[in-house]
């Protein structure tokens, strides 16, 4: 039996799995419509038949287990986990829109308006999932879903760590497997000298603003490692440079969040949203007209 019909199998009755919408190193992402359109459609998420590597297994086991402790309408849930034909599956809701990447290649950077919504949708969630001890680790445009009013939800939490949760140790695998995606992780991902907190993720968080802003995230060119490194000996990219018209408050922002030492950004997520509400109602509120 097929990977696909043995998901099939367990899946809630009426479901068919029809098309294929991502890829990763461990998993693949399916979506599974109901005959006769009865129900809204799922995504499932599986592990790759046959992965026995023990790395693998135990990132995908963690992000079900982290998913079922988060509960927040800016995150994805998980609905349903299980095994099928000897690999780990979950299904979540389907979410009609588009991934923030997606949106990024299509269309090029967004308005600082919509930039900033997208930001605070995700600190919340950020917020959230910090509340309960998870950090994600791996925030960037491929895992933020904006939905069709605009909205931006967080998704995959494979690199995430956890209270009680082993978490790959970046020194001894793969950069790019162990701790997340070269132009968007912290410094102290990069070097694992001293322990990841949730600062870690506002770091990420302005490296994606700033690529919503300007179209490119703030340390990019060469090679992974040489990347990496960058945010450590080299200033970011001036957005003034790229965009003209950012307000200084939201480069600010960016700015503080991209600071070397986690001491020196945002203290929490309450603290980085109302920067973010504050500079929106700026945007939002027309300017006193001239007497």
């Amino acid at each position: 039996m097929s990977l696909i019909h043995a998901i099939e199998r367990r899946l809630p009755s009426g479901y068919r799995i029809q098309d294929q919408i991502g890829s990763g190193a461990t998993s693949w992402v399916y979506v599974a419509r109901h005959e006769g359109n009865a129900a809204p459609p799922l995504v499932v998420k599986a592990l790759h038949p046959g992965l026995s590597k023990e790395a693998s297994v135990d990132r995908f086991a963690r992000e079900m287990q982290i998913l079922r402790s988060l509960d927040h309408p800016r995150i994805v849930p998980l609905l349903e986990a299980g095994e099928a034909d000897g690999s780990l599956f979950f299904t979540m809701p389907y979410v009609t829109g588009a991934t923030l990447a997606e949106l990024l290649r299509s269309h090029g950077p967004l308005s600082v308006h919509d930039a900033l919504i997208v930001a605070r949708d995700l600190v919340e969630a950020l917020g959230h999932a910090h509340g309960r001890g998870v950090v994600h680790r791996d925030v960037k445009p491929a895992n933020v879903l904006v939905d069709t009013e605009g909205r931006a939800l967080l998704i995959d939490f494979g690199f995430a760590s956890a209270p009680g949760l082993t978490t790959p140790n970046a020194a001894a695998q793969d950069a790019r497997l162990a701790i997340g995606t070269p132009e968007y992780i912290s410094p102290e991902q990069v070097t694992g000298k001293r322990a990841e907190d949730w600062r870690s993720d506002f770091f990420s968080l302005a490296c994606v603003l700033q690529e919503m802003l300007t179209g490119r995230p703030p340390f990019t060119g060469g090679a992974a490692r040489a990347v990496m490194q960058r945010r450590m000996t080299e200033p970011p990219e001036d957005i003034r440079a790229l965009r003209a018209d950012v307000p200084d408050e939201v480069i600010a922002i960016v700015r503080r969040n991209l600071a070397v030492s986690p001491n020196d950004r945002m203290a929490t997520a309450g603290f980085f949203r109302m920067a973010l509400e504050a500079a929106i109602e700026r945007l939002d509120t027309p300017a006193a007209a001239e007497p």
